[in-house]
């Protein structure tokens, strides 16, 4: 109770695109970007609708009548402190009948350090054209939905019993505080498009729950196959690059075999996950030079889940190296250099965990290479032994700032935490050059 924030690791500007349509990040300048909020104002209704539930006796779950409010009113001063657009941002919007009087002060008093916070991180602040306005929906009562064409009218809906039946403990399950909690790993990777391509077959009245749970197992690991990505991610099979960086994540399945083509594109591709169709290579170094006949796959064969967290830190000062390597050769030896490709089955968990590793190891905080030049080694192991946990935190915001879906490309804390024992401390097993 009463642990308010603003999620910087999960800040969700992945949905503005969604609510503010023709979204631009940074406009030309201020009067045009006021013209365009005046007109964008006048002519539509934009928004959307989230849609929650809570346990028996509450009317709205905390994201409703907190999270996504706060959420709203940093974004919207966020974005007036940078842009100047929206140029009047409401008040902090919560439901009365739900949170008291004291707490929505307090909430309100945080508010500013918040928007401080996000506006001084690498997350890039999204540019407003109207305000963000929560409305809150809840049985048996239903506003009339406002039809006010100058907000982007969050639509809140708690769908929680206003009653709850007399037979309800004997005839159904009860409800589990946070069981909706971690959806990507309740879904077990269901989309809403695989599960309409397949609802007659999941839907099947015959199918017992562990039949259906296999049934589902089964349809993502084939559609993973087939396009080795994920659904949230880019459908055209693509790579995602890191805003002002040489690196790429993307999702490709276990079995994926590099074509001559997709090798080409790159100066060393990293696959977190384990094929036995193609051998893992030896990593490049600059005795080796990354040629486009023979760029390197490195296959780390790590498992996602915390069974591999081992695996995974042992794996880190090879792949570090092996890309910083692979850069500062490119830098060298070509005019237009090549990127990086890291990848994972999910394009999520565990290339997400080694970008943020290799951007923290080998990227200054301009988001520039510091392998370039002859004092490559020098500028390299400067930097290396100022890293803290802030570095890290930016490199993750540049990656969520980047990846623009619903998972955002967070790798766990459980990941995190062994990058940041790989980059800093004195047990850290970076590089130096001494």
């Amino acid at each position: 109770m009463h642990q308010w924030d603003f999620s910087m690791k999960r800040a969700n500007l992945h949905l503005i695109p969604l609510i503010q349509p023709h979204h631009q990040q940074q406009p030309q300048d201020d009067e045009a970007s006021v013209d365009q909020a005046g007109s964008g104002a006048t002519t539509e209704l934009t928004g959307c609708v989230l849609i929650d539930s809570t346990r028996r006796g509450k009317r709205y779950p905390d994201a409703l009548s907190k999270t996504v409010p706060i959420w709203c009113a940093v974004l919207n001063r966020a974005s007036h402190r940078t842009f100047g657009t929206p140029s009047d941002p409401p008040p902090l919007q919560i439901p009365t009948d739900t949170v008291s009087l004291s707490e929505a002060a307090q909430i309100e008093a945080r508010l500013d350090m918040w928007v401080h916070k996000f506006c001084a991180s690498d997350l890039a602040v999204p540019c407003l054209e109207k305000p963000l306005c929560p409305v809150f929906v809840h049985a048996p009562h239903i506003p009339t939905l406002p039809t006010c064409a100058m907000q982007h009218h969050i639509v809140l809906v708690s769908v929680s019993p206003s009653e709850t039946p007399k037979a309800f403990h004997t005839m159904h399950a009860s409800y589990v505080q946070g069981a909706g909690d971690d959806h990507e790993a309740w879904a077990h990777g269901l989309t809403p498009a695989l599960f309409w391509r397949h609802h007659r077959e999941l839907l099947a009245p015959h199918l017992q729950r562990e039949d259906r749970v296999k049934l589902v197992h089964k349809l993502v690991r084939e559609e993973r196959g087939r396009s080795g990505q994920v659904p949230w991610l880019a459908t055209d099979n693509s790579a995602t690059r890191i805003d002002g960086t040489c690196l790429f994540i993307a999702a490709r399945p276990l079995a994926h075999s590099f074509s001559h083509h997709e090798r080409s594109r790159y100066a060393f591709i990293v696959h977190c996950s384990q094929s036995e169709r193609e051998p893992s290579t030896t990593p490049a170094t600059q005795q080796q030079p990354c040629t486009s006949e023979t760029p390197p796959v490195l296959r780390l064969g790590i498992d996602a889940s915390k069974r591999g967290l081992g695996s995974f830190s042992r794996a880190l000062p090879l792949v570090v190296d092996a890309v910083t390597d692979a850069l500062i050769w490119e830098t060298r030896n070509k005019e237009h250099p090549r990127g990086v490709l890291v990848c994972c089955s999910d394009g999520c968990q565990l290339s997400g965990a080694v970008a943020v590793a290799i951007l923290a190891a080998s990227y200054d905080q301009h988001r520039q290479f510091l392998g370039t030049g002859t004092d490559a080694h020098q500028k390299l192991t400067k930097h290396r032994k100022r890293i803290s946990k802030d570095d890290t935190q930016r490199r993750l915001q540049w990656i969520t700032g980047s990846v623009h879906s619903v998972s955002q490309t967070s790798p766990s804390r459980a990941h995190l935490q062994r990058v940041n024992a790989y980059l800093m401390g004195p047990l850290r097993q970076v590089r130096l050059w001494e």
